[in-house]
């Protein structure tokens, strides 16, 4: 098998199996980071409130900060992280307070947007030639200004919360 797969929708879906079956994270300095230690068996939206989301959305944001100087030297280690990113953190926050999740409706939307600046910036860095680092740079930032956005709305909801 080819040790580099440049389909970013297969390489999703065997990254999430992996990680589904037990096959954890391809980077050790994450592997299990920010789960809460019953997630395994009640799933991540089950168990996991705010707190987790904040987490989450943190440690995409500083995955994220390397990849524009990272794609020219190790563009499938770039492409790679993001799609682990994206399983591991991206994915829970959607499940957690993504649409469908009975969150405020400019929450869920900003988790949506968030969502789709994610593939965006998953589809560049699946390009061949790779591209260049300004491009990334700008994916990176409009992925990191979503998830602010995120986090911006989560505090605004928590605080209508904590007023009731």
């Amino acid at each position: 098998m080819p040790r580099s797969i440049r389909c970013p929708i297969l390489s999703i879906s065997l990254l999430a199996a992996a990680v589904a079956c037990g096959g954890g994270s391809a980077d050790p300095s994450i592997e299990g980071a920010s789960t809460p230690p019953s997630s395994a068996a009640a799933g991540p939206a089950a168990t996991a409130g705010a707190d987790s989301v904040v987490v989450w959305a943190r440690e995409i944001r500083e995955g994220i900060a390397p990849l524009p100087g990272q794609v020219g030297s190790d563009p499938e280690g770039a492409r790679q992280r993001a799609v682990e990113l994206y399983v591991t953190r991206q994915e829970r926050i959607e499940q957690t307070v993504g649409p469908g999740t009975g969150s405020a409706a400019d929450l869920a939307a900003s988790v949506h947007e968030a969502e789709a600046r994610f593939h965006e910036l998953m589809q560049l860095l699946a390009e061949t030639p790779p591209p260049d680092s300004i491009r990334v740079a700008a994916a990176v930032e409009a992925l990191d200004a979503g998830l602010a956005e995120v986090l911006d709305r989560l505090a605004t909801a928590d605080a209508g919360e904590a007023a009731r």
